[in-house]
């Protein structure tokens, strides 16, 4: 092997190297995450009746759907609707939730805040929902309220898209959130490109 061919295969190495190490660094750029949360899920196209739904609509719909829920934990809190106008962002993440729900949790006497200063834990739209799978007497929660959950989760599926649940807590750790006041958020996009979703707390001792 010539010199010059000995010094070309070695920048190729260092640059492959470089590169390989650049990709990985960069999977890292958000502390979320659960076992499955990579990636945006229920991302199919929206069937044609929905693609002129309004936001407006989505949001009478979300609303009714959640009357009777109730999010338990070591108290029982209902849903609350929240929606923002999003500038062609597509994906859900912890970043454009502090920024586009922060008001609402701020705003609630009962969350930790400030939303923007908070630890946060990223799940699953297929994890949520298994959680609900089974409504079973005598376990948490209730097989009514189980039942109602599950309808309004039937209603975010069919109007939103690229669905995550985000929890947001004082207490925690990097991508674990833990406490009491712990927001609970569940968000999309809605046929229009913007944020709509629902918020609840978790109170956790």
């Amino acid at each position: 092997m010539s010199l010059l061919t000995s010094r070309l295969a070695s920048f190729s190495l260092v640059a492959l190297t470089l590169s390989f190490a650049a990709l990985s660094g960069g999977c890292a750029s958000e502390a979320s995450v659960g076992p499955a949360a990579a990636g945006d899920e229920n991302e199919a196209d929206f069937a044609q009746e929905l693609k002129s739904k309004t936001d407006a609509q989505v949001q009478a719909e979300i609303e009714a759907a959640a009357v009777g829920a109730n999010y338990t934990s070591e108290s029982d809190y209902g849903f609350k609707f929240v929606s923002a106008k999003l500038n062609g962002e597509t994906s859900m993440t912890q970043t454009l939730v502090r920024a586009k729900v922060g008001s609402f949790v701020d705003a609630d006497p009962d969350t930790d805040k400030p939303l923007a200063t908070l630890y946060a834990e990223t799940r699953t739209w297929t994890e949520w929902k298994k959680g609900y799978s089974a409504c079973v007497p005598d376990q948490s929660p209730d097989p009514a309220d189980c039942a109602i959950i599950n309808k309004m989760d039937d209603v975010l599926a069919k109007n939103l898209r690229g669905i995550k649940v985000f929890y947001f807590g004082r207490n925690g750790s990097r991508g674990h959130v833990d406490g009491v006041g712990v927001s609970v958020i569940i968000v999309g996009r809605t046929p229009s490109g913007n944020l709509a979703g629902v918020r609840t707390i978790a109170i956790w001792t």
